[in-house]
């Protein structure tokens, strides 16, 4: 009579106990993540002391800026600017006062006030007119790619007969000891007549601080007084 051997059992001729068993493995096996409640407090801190950071900043520049120095010429012409900024009077006597941030990007935000001579019995319009071109005249020599855009006459300024103008120049930085990158700065000027003077308030600045900086050129306009 012949026997017969059992065969063995094939890999995947696995019994329930195994699969289970496997399966209990796995669910061993498998990593877990716990949240850490110090961590979760940690970066909640960082973003609290970051956010206070950023609006005491603001509140400090809001407070420098709010800040104001005056200054008045032998004429009698008087003006209120930004403390921070840098004042230039060596040309007062001439008629010109400049305030200028040298902290602007690009270009130094300034703020000019000039005064151009005119004849008494000239009308308001002619003489604005005259102080247009003696401006317009000037910049072309001394600024590099000036062009003027546009000019409004019929205005007033300062409850004074005026004008407006807007106009456009490059701004080179280089020079021989550093180079720079050429910047577009834009120009406005108001002009307010008043007896044998028109008084020019002037405003330059980058493009990109444009913005920034005609809220508080009103203001400058606002506070000068002229004799």
């Amino acid at each position: 009579m012949t026997t017969r051997t059992p065969s063995a059992p094939t890999p995947s001729a696995r019994t329930p106990s195994a699969r289970t068993s496997s399966a209990h493995t796995t669910t061993r096996n498998a990593p877990v993540f716990r949240i850490n409640t110090r961590d979760q407090m940690s970066a909640l801190l960082t973003v609290i002391v970051t956010l206070v950071a950023i609006l005491a900043g603001l509140l400090w520049r809001n407070a420098v800026e709010a800040r104001v120095k005056s200054y008045a010429d032998p004429a009698g012409v008087t003006i209120a600017y930004p403390e921070a900024w840098r004042l230039d009077a060596t040309s007062a006597e001439i008629g010109l006062i400049r305030v200028s941030d040298s902290l602007a990007t690009e270009y130094p935000t300034t703020f000019e006030l000039r005064w151009l001579p005119v004849a008494a019995d000239a009308g308001d319009e002619d003489a604005l007119a005259t102080a247009l071109n003696t401006l317009a005249l000037n910049r072309g020599r001394d600024l590099s790619s000036f062009k003027l855009l546009d000019t409004q006459n019929g205005q007033t300024i300062k409850g004074l007969p005026g004008a407006t103008a807007s106009f456009v120049f490059v701004y080179d930085p280089t020079s021989l000891f550093q180079q720079g990158i050429p910047a577009v700065v834009l120009g406005e000027d108001l002009l307010a007549r008043k007896g044998e003077r028109v008084y020019v308030f002037s405003l330059l600045t980058a493009r990109e601080n444009r913005d920034l900086t005609e809220q508080r050129f009103r203001a400058f306009v606002e506070s000068a007084r002229v004799p």
